[in-house]
């Protein structure tokens, strides 16, 4: 029984140490601090803003129209006074937005790992590069990456 039991701790162990850590590849560590990255960064993938498009297309454009730049019913997502508007937070708070709040007459219906796709298409249309690391849904993560209006 004791070698059952030592052999249950120890596959235990062993997976937990071969868990592939999440992959964040957006955010710098020096020394002991992680510096938070901006949009600049390559924050998402193209892969995500194909299936961003899509999302978009189905739920968001009645509101904020076929170009992003609104209508009477929705805020523009794209241009500079969007990016004004967002400029020095966090991503955290745009995919709090989307998630809590959008569409307004459904509000939470998009599908939590659903949104950085969403995301991803809202920073490309703005002009923000994509890169190989997918963009997370994890609200602490997010709040690792700084909307930045102006390139660096």
């Amino acid at each position: 029984m004791r070698r059952l039991a030592l052999f249950a701790v120890a596959v235990a162990g062993a997976t937990i140490a071969f868990r592939p850590a999440p992959t964040v590849a957006f955010a710098k560590t020096v020394g002991h601090f992680v510096l938070p990255a901006s949009t600049w960064d390559s924050v998402y993938t193209d892969s995500q803003t194909v299936r961003g498009d899509s999302l978009y297309k189905a739920v968001c454009i009645k509101c904020h129209g076929p170009d992003l730049m609104g209508t009477p019913d929705g805020n523009p997502l794209n241009g500079d006074d969007f990016k004004a508007s967002w400029d020095g937070l966090t991503l955290d708070q745009i995919y709090d937005k989307i998630r809590n709040e959008m569409p307004p007459d459904n509000p939470k219906s998009i599908p939590r790992n659903l949104v950085p796709d969403v995301m991803a298409f809202i920073l490309k249309t703005n002009g923000f590069p994509a890169g190989t690391k997918v963009l997370p849904d994890s609200s602490e993560l997010l709040k690792a990456i700084k909307f930045v209006k102006v390139k660096p």
